[in-house]
Parts: C-alpha cells; structure tokens; sequence
C-alpha cells in the first residue's frame, strides 16, 4: 500500500469512527455518565478521563486501520 493510500485509508476509517462513536452528543454522554459518578474529580481526574477516551479512540483506530492493512 502506498503512503497517500495509506493516509486515504487512515483518513476514511477516523471519519467512520468518529461518526459511529465518537460524536458530540456521545462524548457528552460519557462524560456526564462519568461526572455522575465522580462529582468531585479534581482537574487531575478530568484529564486522566480525557486521556482514557483518546486512548480508547487511539486503540480502536490503530486496529481497523492495521486489520485493513493486512487484509490488503
């Protein structure tokens, strides 16, 4: 596969991936369901929630985008 398909290819499965899971009302949701349950979190909380969710959209990205690699 050759690097602009490659980027094609990574640039189509964020767009699916954000659509599917990642939406605004969504990632509202999440953290209003995590606020619930951590009404006092302090800043330092906040932000390892919010890495947890750039984690979790990094990992489910990294493996559609290999599986469609190696599927190539």
């Amino acid at each position: 596969m050759d690097k602009l398909t490659l980027r094609t290819t990574i640039a189509d499965i964020a767009d699916t991936l954000t659509s599917e899971q990642f939406t605004e009302p969504q990632l509202e949701a999440r953290l209003a369901a995590w606020q619930a349950q951590a009404p006092d979190a302090t800043p330092a909380e906040l932000t390892t929630y919010a890495l947890n969710e750039a984690r979790t959209y990094s990992e489910e990205l990294l493996t559609r985008v290999l599986t469609a690699v190696l599927a190539d």
